[in-house]
C-alpha cells in the first residue's frame, strides 16, 4: 500500500465535527471531533463508534470543512501532514498484527487557531474553557469520545510547549484509566507526531507502532 497522500487518501475517509461559539466576547471558530477511518467503516456510524485509537492533540490548527457540515456540524475533511501521519500509524500497526481502522483525534482546545502565539495568547485570556473537551462541563461528551465503558487505547501527542501544562494535567488526569501510548520526557508534555526532521518522524512512527504492539 503506498504511504504518499494520494494512497493514504484512497485508503481513508476524514471527518470533522465544527462548530462556532462565543468565547471572549467573539465569536469563534472550532472543532470539537476528528474521524480518520478506513473507507470500509461506515459513515455516520464511525461518529458514535469506539475508536481503535484515541490521538489526544494541542488544537485543530487551520482545520476547515470541505462542504457545508450537516446539522450536526458533520464535514468532509482535508487531511494536514499530521493526520496522514496518523494514517501511517494505523497502516503500520496493522502490518504489526493489530486491528487499528478508526482514529478520533480530540483536542486539549478545539479552538482552530493555525498560529501557535495566537492560541497561547487566547488560552491566558480566556476565562471560559468551554472550548476544551476537557472542562468539567465536558465530561459526558469526553466520556464517549474515550470510548465510553470500554476505553480506547489514548495517544498522547499535543507536544511539548509549556504553555499547555495546565491544559495538559487535566487530559493526563482524565485519561489515566486508559491504555496510554506517547512519548514524554517525564512532566504533561508529549512528543508531537510530526516533528520538523524527517528521521524523528520515522522514529516517532516505529516508536509508536512498538508500543501497539506490545499491549496485552
Amino acid at each position: 500500500m503506498s504511504l504518499n497522500a494520494e494512497g493514504l487518501r484512497e485508503r481513508f475517509s476524514v471527518y470533522g465535527r465544527f462548530y462556532e461559539a462565543d468565547l471572549g466576547g467573539q465569536s469563534r471558530g472550532l472543532r470539537s471531533h476528528l474521524e480518520i477511518f478506513e473507507r470500509s467503516v461506515a459513515w455516520p456510524q464511525a461518529a458514535d463508534a469506539r475508536a481503535d485509537l484515541v490521538a489526544v492533540m494541542m488544537n485543530p490548527g487551520g482545520s476547515r470543512p470541505l462542504d457545508e457540515p450537516d446539522l450536526d456540524g458533520w464535514s468532509m475533511t482535508l487531511p494536514d501532514r499530521t493526520q496522514y501521519q496518523l494514517m501511517k500509524l494505523a497502516l503500520r500497526a496493522q502490518a504489526a498484527g493489530r486491528a487499528v481502522r478508526h482514529i478520533r483525534v480530540i483536542n486539549l482546545s478545539d479552538l482552530r487557531t493555525p498560529k501557535s502565539a495566537e492560541l497561547f495568547a487566547l488560552l491566558a485570556n480566556l476565562g471560559d474553557d468551554r472550548h476544551s473537551l476537557f472542562s468539567a462541563r465536558r465530561g459526558a461528551e469526553l466520556h464517549k469520545a474515550l470510548g465510553g465503558e470500554r476505553p480506547s487505547p489514548v495517544l498522547r501527542a499535543w507536544g511539548l510547549a509549556p504553555q499547555l501544562a495546565s491544559m495538559a494535567g487535566k487530559a493526563v488526569a482524565a485519561t489515566r484509566q486508559c491504555k496510554v501510548l506517547g512519548l514524554t520526557d517525564g512532566g504533561v508534555g508529549y512528543r508531537h507526531p510530526l516533528p520538523q526532521r524527517a528521521d524523528l518522524q520515522q522514529r516517532w512512527l516505529e516508536d509508536m507502532v512498538g508500543q501497539i504492539a506490545s499491549e496485552p
